[in-house]
């Protein structure tokens, strides 16, 4: 397994714009006699991380090996140091790093997500990022897209980061980008669905927002196939946190105050799964 040594490290601290008291924290983790002590037990658990089948329950021994993490600091350093591999992978395929690099400012996102919910940098999506360094999810223009296999059934999965451009020129350009990258490098995906479940594929938001919003208008793309009425998470991206009680909900715009109306009514918001259709809106 490819590991980036501290020079390649920076690069790509750098490369990501992480924050500079995150890069200089995640070098200092790596340069300690701890971390080099502790890199031979989890290299096997970092090769792990990097296969769908295995990469959960490679993450749960993983943090059990390296202890108290309460910023997420140290399972930071370890996933950054596996993109060694990450772009081995991208160099067989033929990926540009232009392309690796967008895809892993993921966890630069992330960071800058945790500081805005909480007051201070952490990182607390180590439970989604495994996609990125395992080469299957791919930031092609605004929106990302993960190749996933049921059995023999393929599918690409969209997902919509926080900072996505939903106006439609953008997110058709995003499609058409996904659909060439595809047949150029993943040719077996070729004709599979395009899926997604999102918060924003509620119909509740349907009542909450105008007609013409591009939310609204990312929604009419989709058929929605399933409706799931009791997660939370649009709560982290519309209210920036989980843990605020419905009555103390900013309402800063539009979008929190009617949401926030819908919810002390007793609504929910929930998910929605959807698969994309081929006409365009």
């Amino acid at each position: 397994m490819k590991i980036l040594s501290p020079t390649q490290l920076t690069e790509l601290c750098h490369s990501i714009s992480l924050p500079p008291e995150i890069t200089d924290a995640v070098l200092s983790i790596q340069s300690s006699k701890e971390f080099t002590d502790l890199l031979p037990q989890a290299r096997p658990l970092l090769e792990e991380l990097l296969t769908t089948a295995t990469w959960d329950s490679a993450l749960v021994r993983l943090k059990a090996l390296i202890g108290e993490d309460p910023l997420g600091i140290k399972i930071l350093t370890l996933m950054l140091i596996c993109c060694g591999e990450t772009w081995r992978s991208y160099q067989s395929l033929g990926i540009s790093g232009d392309i690796y690099i967008e895809t892993l400012k993921c966890f630069t996102r992330f960071i800058n997500e945790h500081q805005e919910s909480y007051g201070v940098f952490g990182f607390d999506r180590d439970f989604w990022t495994m996609r990125q360094l395992a080469a299957r999810l791919f930031r092609l223009g605004t929106l990302e897209f993960e190749l996933t296999e049921d059995g023999e059934d393929k599918a690409v999965h969209v997902h919509i980061p926080s900072d996505a451009d939903l106006s439609p020129e953008t997110r058709h350009r995003s499609y058409d980008m996904a659909r060439d990258f595809i047949a150029r490098f993943f040719p077996a995906y070729e004709g599979a669905p395009f899926l997604c479940t999102s918060w924003l594929l509620s119909p509740a938001l349907k009542g909450c927002l105008p007609e013409g919003s591009r939310i609204r208008s990312f929604q009419d793309e989709y058929e929605v196939t399933d409706v799931f009425p009791d997660p939370d998470s649009f709560l982290t991206w519309v209210y920036k946190r989980p843990d605020i009680s419905f009555a103390d909900l900013p309402e800063d715009t539009s979008l929190q105050r009617n949401l926030k109306k819908y919810l002390l009514a007793g609504g929910k918001v929930g998910e929605g799964k959807g698969r994309l259709l081929c006409k365009r809106i």
